[in-house]
């Protein structure tokens, strides 16, 4: 997932990146999700219950970095000067490594791994029916990819993402209508939300659409930020509630209680080592991207041999050079042009553009060019 740290002083006195613990648990919840989809992987999600401890373990994972994105992206619209820059910020923080995650994904991996000849792998990839499903590709098998393995989905995380930028639009709205800091407003969103859980779907249990209510909760967290105690004590306490829910059917309501609360007290414990976690850089958004793909690739080419501890660790050491890569190449290099405001993009193209005419030229002249 792609969250970018709150600007000036936090919910609890943080004035920067490095005051808090977000980056290290960012990575914790990315790792939990790898760890899970390895498991369902090599599985092909037969057979595996919704109590099962992995897929527990995953659930939480989403639920931490959706809490932790609702609450920092609640934090820089709030300290962000217009609606267009929020909007630049969160495309320049989604877009671009996600852009490449895609293009390595289907002219990298694709070629090398499809069961077809080149010329019909691309004619699949650029069929109408292949073209539908970009970016998510669910069924591998369309491209030829993964056809061998016990599930063909090609990078199945990616559902999260046009989700998330969807919650963002919904922050940015509500912040121009005046109505964010209401709680009524939140609250509407949310009742709306477990009414589309519980009546959209035959299994409410299986319902994706629950985990935005974490998105909602941790934007809620930081918009009354002054109002919420946090306390080892209450920590405890829900901590001991989310662990008893395992045992019942209900441990995704248990977790709506217990998570944001949690995540937001863990977030801001005064641990140096954790709060200087990401200072080789955030690699929290390129495991989340690039992980599966990865593990569908080890999947196929070892024939499913590996088991889940071995499937796990050549996962990581895969994913996380390419995940420092994304940071570094793509990620902090976009993130620095936060600075640049549209306005001024726009400006230098014209600029640009008028260069480029001939005398007496128009700028149509330049566009034909």
């Amino acid at each position: 997932m792609n969250t970018e740290h709150p600007e000036g002083r936090g919910a609890f006195g943080g004035r920067d990146r490095f005051s808090n613990n977000f980056d290290f648990l960012r990575f914790v919840a990315a790792a939990a999700i790898v760890v899970t989809h390895a498991y369902a992987l090599r599985l092909g999600y037969v057979g595996i219950g919704l109590q099962d401890p992995f897929v527990l373990m995953g659930q939480t994972g989403l639920a931490v970095l959706l809490v932790t994105s609702g609450y920092l992206i609640a934090a820089s619209w709030e300290s962000t000067a217009s609606p267009l820059r929020f909007a630049w910020k969160r495309f320049l923080r989604v877009v671009p490594a996600f852009v490449l995650a895609i293009f390595v994904t289907l002219f990298v991996i694709g070629p090398l791994m499809t069961s077809l000849p080149p010329a019909e792998y691309f004619g699949a990839l650029f069929s109408p029916a292949g073209l539908a499903t970009i970016p998510f590709f669910e069924n591998g098998s369309a491209i030829g990819l993964f056809q061998e393995n016990p599930w063909t989905y090609v990078n199945g995380s990616l559902w999260t993402i046009p989700v998330e930028v969807a919650l963002y639009g919904v922050v940015a709205l509500l912040g121009i209508a005046g109505l964010l800091r209401r709680w009524g407003a939140i609250l509407t969103l949310a009742g709306i939300n477990v009414l589309l859980w519980m009546v959209w779907f035959d299994d409410p249990r299986m319902a994706k659409i629950r985990f935005t209510l974490y998105f909602f909760i941790g934007a809620s967290l930081y918009l009354h930020r002054e109002r919420i105690p946090y306390r080892p004590v209450v920590a405890g306490a829900l901590l001991l509630l989310l662990g008893f829910s395992t045992l019942t059917p209900y441990p995704a309501v248990a977790g709506l209680v217990c998570i944001p609360y949690l995540v937001l007290y863990a977030a801001h414990l005064p641990v140096p080592y954790l709060n200087n976690f990401g200072r080789s850089g955030d690699f929290s958004y390129g495991i989340y991207i690039y992980h599966y793909p990865v593990q569908q690739v080890l999947i196929q080419v070892t024939g499913n041999a590996l088991l889940l501890p071995a499937l796990c660790g050549l996962s990581f050491l895969v994913t996380l050079p390419l995940a420092f890569l994304s940071w570094h190449v793509v990620e902090r290099r976009a993130l620095a042009a936060k600075r640049i405001s549209p306005a001024e993009i726009v400006r230098a193209y014209r600029v640009r553009a008028e260069a480029l005419l001939p005398a007496g030229g128009t700028r149509r002249d330049a566009a034909r060019r």
